[in-house]
């Protein structure tokens, strides 16, 4: 599968692409949301799942996701995050988050996830 992953915490995207690569996946990154919204824009049908943060500096993770459910991708999300969600004012429901994880996590769970959207994707 190929993997968008979006942070802006260098340690943090230098561990998921190494942990995501590491169970055959691609992985791209980008270390803001702007650049993230970019790279699926150049190449719209290059991404089977996008793991984000979900706060970050500029245009976050969340409002990346809602700007390309706006332009009519349909790629499912894990969103990162330390913070929660609870105080997101944007209405989420009709988008593709497919799970929260909430840092630290645990890298299995985010593996779990993976292959769940992977095995969606098979059918």
């Amino acid at each position: 599968m190929k993997i968008l992953v979006m942070d802006d915490e260098p340690q943090i995207l230098k561990l998921l692409e190494k942990y995501l690569t590491m169970l055959n996946h691609q992985v791209v990154t980008a270390s803001n949301g702007q650049r993230g919204l970019e790279l699926v824009q150049q190449t719209p049908d290059a991404f089977d799942l996008i793991v984000t943060d979900f706060k970050m500096p500029g245009l976050d993770g969340a409002s990346v996701v809602v700007r390309l459910e706006n332009e009519g991708y349909q790629i499912p999300v894990v969103f990162i995050t330390g913070y929660g969600m609870a105080d997101k004012k944007v209405d989420m429901q009709n988008l593709q988050i497919v799970a929260v994880l909430n840092k630290p996590f645990d890298l299995k769970k985010l593996s779990q996830i993976v292959s769940q959207v992977e095995e969606a994707k098979s059918r």
